[in-house]
């Protein structure tokens, strides 16, 4: 009984995702719909981020987070890739840790 549950919920999760794929989206999406869904990843991770680089104690920090951050806006403006912006950040992150006392 308890297989026939979990495979009845993964066909219906599957179903309802794969329904909403196909026919929610119109074949061709206005040029500024298009925009807004490319700027979105970045929005989002902004929004996620922001917050815990800036002040993640309450307080505003100088640390390597700060660094790491403005080296992230840099990589990923330079060569819009956010996947190399995020491997630099951790990199800076990583190296001034050794580097700076906490």
């Amino acid at each position: 009984m308890t297989w026939l549950a979990i495979a009845s919920s993964a066909i219906v999760t599957y179903l309802v995702r794969a329904l909403a794929f196909k026919t929610a989206l119109p074949s061709a999406l206005p040029r500024r719909a298009v925009r807004y869904l490319d700027a979105l990843p970045a929005a989002i991770l902004a929004a996620l981020v922001g917050p815990a680089v800036l002040m993640p104690t309450g307080t505003l920090t100088r640390g390597s987070e700060l660094i790491a951050a403005v080296v992230v806006i840099a990589v990923v403006a330079r060569s819009r890739n956010l996947l190399a912006g995020v491997l630099a950040g951790v990199a800076v992150v990583a190296l001034l840790r050794l580097v700076l006392p906490a």
